[in-house]
């Protein structure tokens, strides 16, 4: 089990998956429920991260019913946040939040003043993503407070992040790379490579809204440096992504090709579906751009069947948009 966790947080899915089955296995063998019930939500979270919702719901499902006849309230908090974060995903924002404030209330039952505040920047996360920029900015805020008086830097910093995103989208880039900045600044000091290549990222995105895309393209070229040092190849998928996109803003379309194509073929290795949908659609654009309707058309409908079988409604509808866009070009 151990060892699948390490293989997550490295972004190797597959190989992820592969150990916590095999421990899944043995804790079924033993009658040990409460194992049963922990390799059960690491398997969910794996198929999370592949973009495969609803096979992630069906392992947190299986999970949140053992943790409920077995009295395991931790664990019961902890596969229903994880339900609400497949909600989330899947676009059904409201019943994402219905159960986040369900969390909320156990965690504060329980005293457990880490899991009020990771619930409380779950449940800002999902206003944001409902455009309530406003309401997320507060959740996040009581997130952050609650992480510093109990001195935990690393969900401080994560707080931070979401606070710098938040003010990202309000169009307040300068106070967006304050609070990022900071963010990466804790992330350096407690040695997390993992969150400084998030937050390199998150910068990136940062002056790339700013229309300074050399210095975006340097943040994101430093958070790829770093997520292969550290072999998680999932943000190493995420940054040559982010990359191909500033090459495509340049109008340096061979290029950005070539990043997207890269990004795909990590995706495919290791098992990042969503990701690698959104690949298929950028490169499909990319050839769009170039004046080759049929090869655009080509990875449109192969993104578009990858969004299907994941199920993500948002994805679907404009995957749909851009091939009805470009078949009627093509019939003009």
């Amino acid at each position: 089990g151990n060892i699948g966790l390490i293989h997550r947080h490295k972004g190797d899915l597959n190989e992820a998956l592969k150990y916590h089955e095999k421990a899944l296995k043995i804790h079924k063998e033993i009658d040990f429920r409460e194992g049963e019930a922990r390799q059960l939500g690491n398997i969910g979270l794996i198929y999370q991260v592949k973009g495969d919702l609803d096979l992630a719901l069906n392992y947190h499902s299986e999970n949140l019913k053992i943790a409920r006849e077995i009295g395991l309230k931790e664990s019961e908090a902890a596969a229903l946040g994880n339900i609400a974060l497949i909600y989330a995903a899947k676009g059904d924002l409201d019943q994402s939040l219905k159960k986040l404030e369900e969390v909320l209330g156990m965690e504060r039952e329980l005293g457990r003043k880490w899991g009020e505040a990771t619930a409380l920047g779950n449940i800002g996360n999902v206003y944001y993503h409902k455009g309530d920029l406003d309401e997320a900015l507060k959740y996040h805020q009581d997130a952050l407070k609650i992480h510093k008086e109990i001195g935990y830097r690393q969900g401080e910093a994560s707080d931070l992040g979401n606070i710098g995103l938040v003010y990202k989208d309000r169009g307040d880039l300068d106070q967006a790379l304050k609070y990022l900045q900071n963010a990466l600044k804790i992330f350096k000091s407690i040695r997390l490579r993992r969150g400084e290549a998030c937050q390199l990222g998150n910068i990136g995105l940062s002056y790339r809204a700013k229309g300074d895309l050399d210095e975006a393209l340097k943040y994101h070229q430093e958070s790829l440096e770093i997520s292969r040092q550290i072999g998680n190849r999932q943000n190493e998928a995420n940054q040559l992504d982010n990359i191909g996109l500033i090459y495509q803003d340049k109008g340096e379309l061979d290029q950005a090709l070539k990043y997207h194509q890269e990004a795909l073929e990590i995706s495919r290795q290791i098992g990042y579906r969503e990701n690698e949908a959104n690949q298929l659609g950028n490169i499909g654009l990319i050839y769009e751009a170039q004046d080759n309707p049929h090869q655009a058309l080509k990875y449109l409908n192969e993104a578009l069947r990858v969004f299907e079988e994941i199920g993500m409604p948002e994805h679907i509808e404009k995957a749909k948009k851009n091939i009805q866009r470009i078949s009627q070009q093509m019939k003009k």
